[in-house]
């Protein structure tokens, strides 16, 4: 067997790596501009506003009163329907803090704001009984009767009671937390799986309309092919001119 020539090897890694830099630089050029117009029309159409809305307007939906508990989550986060859009403008984080801050008003006062205390206290698509549910009620009462103000003896059964709406008032903050942790994990996978989404689709129909007007002109079965192809790559050709870069730096 005759000995590796490490130098033709040498020589035909450095072209078989700078044809693929010539393409990976083409494709980081598509997915940057296709990205850049994807970021403007983002900020021109309020995008994300929009988005947002909608996942918490559908979030809000399965309320008994889906009407008034949203109202009250404005009035509680926003302070008032009419700061909805600086509301549902902030990012994913910032809006589910509000949230959560209207989340414990409502758990502090539930006759007050009793549509959306009813909703967050619930646990999502349970017909039957659960302790949930009875935390719900039993923290409701005590609260209600704390709100009134009325001086009495107490006793040990009020102390008992006490206790008890103490640790239900504990496991729904708990259970609320939860709820919103799953909100928020909800609408970032699915603000990010539509980024991606468009972002693919706008460097496959810029690949198609630069191929397009390509001489000689390529087949239009082939154009599709590449376009959709060359979208799905554009996204992460960045990170391979990069490296292909520093190898023939090396070089």
């Amino acid at each position: 067997m005759s000995p590796v020539d490490t130098n033709t090897i040498a020589i035909t890694v450095e072209s078989f790596s700078g044809n693929i830099l010539n393409y990976a630089l083409l494709l980081a050029a598509i997915g940057t501009i296709a990205m850049a117009l994807l970021e403007l029309i983002k900020s021109v159409t309020f995008w994300r506003r929009h988005f947002q809305r909608r996942r918490i307007e559908r979030w809000l939906a399965g309320a008994s009163d889906a009407n008034a508990a949203q109202q009250q989550l404005m009035l509680l986060a926003a302070g008032g329907a009419e700061n909805a859009a600086v509301l549902y403008d902030q990012p994913t984080a910032k809006l589910m803090g509000q949230i959560q801050a209207a989340a414990n008003v409502a758990l502090d006062f539930p006759a007050k704001y009793s549509a959306f205390y009813e909703f967050i206290a619930a646990l999502p698509q349970v017909r039957e009984r659960r302790a949930s549910d009875d935390d719900a009620k039993l923290w409701r009462q005590f609260s209600e009767k704390r709100m009134e103000g009325r001086p009495h003896k107490t006793s040990a059964a009020d102390d008992l009671q006490a206790r008890a709406a103490t640790q239900a008032r504990a496991r729904l903050g708990n259970l609320v937390s939860r709820k919103l942790d799953a909100l928020q994990n909800e609408i970032d996978f699915a603000w990010a799986r539509l980024n991606q989404l468009s972002s693919v689709a706008g460097g496959g129909a810029l690949l198609a309309w630069i191929l397009l007007h390509q001489t000689p002109q390529l087949s239009l079965e082939l154009v599709v092919l590449l376009s959709i192809l060359g979208g799905l790559v554009a996204p992460f050709a960045k990170d391979m001119v990069s490296a292909l870069t520093g190898l023939r730096a090396r070089r």
